[in-house]
């Protein structure tokens, strides 16, 4: 049943629905700000971790004040639903942001250059993280070490090429996706995702979870990086918030060190920009395998087809880039974020 309100915030509309909750429009009835508001619960249908998740997401973007990283408000527990309110960025995910059917649309403002009802009412929530931990506290025993890790199929013998598609792309399809219009689109919002990412890593933090549906463009072309429920620090060797033996986040954009459950730093969110980026250049993520088994060995063991061979027309530095950020090795990798931004910009 969707809420009409959730303390301070009155339910407008839906924006979407995940796999641990709902984000809603929503307004705040004194001050009349706009929010998206994420709703887990009622508390006795959520996984405590994705409550710990919240309360993690809250703590780390309250410490955070970049341009293009999302703002939050206020998290809390009402009438035991947890709740995070942050900024309503009204707009696109990036990859519909890049469709060729908007390259003749002028954005105002660019930033670059080149450019039934349930009604929740009762007592004033409990704000803050220590509310949402306090009752995912009271929702399971209390979080053990995870175990070994276990992969979904067993390693094969050599990597080798994912077979390639049937052939390259239409005229057509190529002439779309290398317009000039879309790439210079394409760079402008890539050089404002790898300024969030400098800023991120820079304070010791890995995303662990980029994709095109976790970056959102609003209409004066402002990117914002999302999601930030499986953040973690750099240094943690282990993240408990993903559970027994659980490797957590999006197959299709993971590197092969998170999909094994190893330690990860900020070249993992470069592997997933480079999947990104491939998505955009190709029209197609380098894995296209539909069963996790498969797809977690295609990370794992295979290259991807070269861009070139899928898109003849491809901008070759932004190729390049792509190709170099996946890579299996992460030393192999750009060094950081610091690192991509510099070599977009010559």
């Amino acid at each position: 049943m969707v809420p009409r309100s959730v303390g301070p915030w009155e339910i407008r509309s839906v924006i979407g629905r995940g796999g641990i909750g709902v984000v809603y429009r929503a307004r705040h009835r004194v001050s009349g700000q706009l929010a998206a508001l994420k709703l887990l619960g009622p508390a006795q249908v959520v996984d405590p971790r994705a409550a710990r998740r919240l309360a993690r997401e809250f703590e780390v973007l309250q410490s955070l004040d970049h341009p293009n990283v999302v703002r939050v408000f206020e998290a809390g527990v009402f009438e035991g639903y947890s709740y995070l309110a942050m900024e309503l960025v009204e707009g696109l995910d990036l990859r519909a942001s890049l469709s060729p059917a908007l390259d003749g649309a002028a954005g105002p403002g660019a930033p670059c250059a080149d450019l039934s009802v349930l009604s929740l009412s009762g007592p004033p929530p409990e704000v803050g993280a220590d509310a949402i931990r306090a009752l995912a506290s009271m929702m399971d025993e209390p979080e053990t070490a995870p175990a070994e890790f276990h992969p979904p199929v067993p390693a094969a013998p050599d990597g080798g090429v994912e077979p390639a598609p049937p052939g390259p792309l239409s005229a057509q399809a190529q002439a779309a996706l290398n317009g000039p219009r879309r790439l210079s689109r394409l760079r402008c919002s890539l050089r404002q995702v790898l300024g969030a990412l400098v800023y991120v890593h820079e304070r010791g933090l890995v995303h662990r979870d980029l994709k095109p549906s976790n970056i959102m463009v609003d209409d004066r072309r402002q990117a914002r990086i999302m999601d930030f429920g499986l953040v973690k620090h750099a240094e943690e060797a282990v993240e408990p918030l993903t559970g027994t033996g659980r490797v957590v986040g999006t197959y299709r954009y993971m590197s092969p060190e998170q999909a094994q459950g190893h330690p990860v730093d900020g070249r993992a969110d470069l592997y997933s920009l480079g999947v990104i980026l491939y998505e955009l250049l190709a029209a197609s993520p380098p894995f296209t395998a539909q069963d996790p088994g498969a797809l977690w060995h295609a990370i794992l063991h295979r290259r991807p087809t070269p861009l070139v061979q899928v898109n003849p027309g491809v901008d070759p530095d932004l190729a390049a880039i792509a190709e170099r950020c996946l890579e299996k090795d992460a030393g192999a990798r750009f060094a950081s974020a610091r690192e991509l931004l510099a070599v977009l910009e010559r």
